[in-house]
């Protein structure tokens, strides 16, 4: 211990306390991602169980995407009106929602190279998860140019859906690795910065539960990038 910490031990405890909440805080964002990630893995699996159900699936997906979507904002709107409990119920719909829209685009692709695109995402995800938690750089001023990022790579991913120009959508895909990287990142420092701050516990609560929404998006465009480079075809 240094001479400082002896000569304010009341400031020592306190950023202790903060950061054991903001560490408190961001086990129970995980926490909810990763049951919505299960769940989300449940109901692709139960959508590829059988063809009538994944027949169902594709021709309902734009619908299920669309009703994904309207969760989103219901939510992000919503969250001050909304109670705990309906927060998490709307949060699980879109996980189980999610799902079923990934089945027909999940069984595209072999078991093998779905395991591997896993796996890489998981590793990349953590690594940048890691990184945010403990850089000592300020990350929020990353927020504006991310965001900017994103609307034009929504942008360029529609227009390239209508020419269908297979050297763009690498580019797009690679682009979209690198946004959701630092997304990651960017999401991880803000969401820890949250929970050190939020001593209200319906306001952590209801702030967990947004905090695995924004990882879960994360987590899932990066899935869905790599796997353009990873996937492998069905035969």
């Amino acid at each position: 211990m240094n001479q400082e910490y002896y000569q304010h031990p009341e400031l020592a405890q306190m950023q202790q306390q903060i950061a054991a909440m903001a560490k408190a805080y961001l086990n129970k964002v995980y926490t909810w991602m990763a049951v919505s990630m299960l769940l989300t893995a449940g109901t692709a699996i139960y959508a590829t169980s059988s063809f009538e159900t994944l027949a169902w699936c594709a021709e309902n997906q734009i619908w299920l995407l669309l009703g994904t979507l309207a969760l989103i904002l219901i939510m992000s709107f919503g969250r001050n009106s909304l109670t705990t409990g309906a927060l998490s119920i709307l949060f699980l719909a879109f996980s189980a929602m999610e799902g079923l829209a990934l089945g027909p685009i999940l069984s595209l692709y072999t078991t093998q190279s779905l395991g591997l695109t896993f796996a890489c995402t998981s590793g990349m995800f953590g690594g940048m998860a890691l990184y945010g938690a403990f850089t000592k750089r300020n990350l929020s001023g990353m927020g504006r140019t991310l965001m900017m990022m994103l609307i034009g790579l929504i942008i360029a991913g529609v227009a390239n859906f209508f020419f269908g120009n297979s050297t763009a959508d690498l580019v797009i895909s690679a682009v979209g690795v690198i946004v959701f990287c630092l997304f990651t990142a960017y999401d991880t420092q803000r969401i820890l910065a949250e929970g050190a701050y939020l001593t209200d516990s319906v306001d952590r609560s209801k702030g967990a539960i947004m905090g695995a929404v924004s990882l879960y998006l994360d987590f899932l465009n990066l899935f869905l990038y790599l796997l353009r480079f990873l996937g492998a075809a069905r035969d």
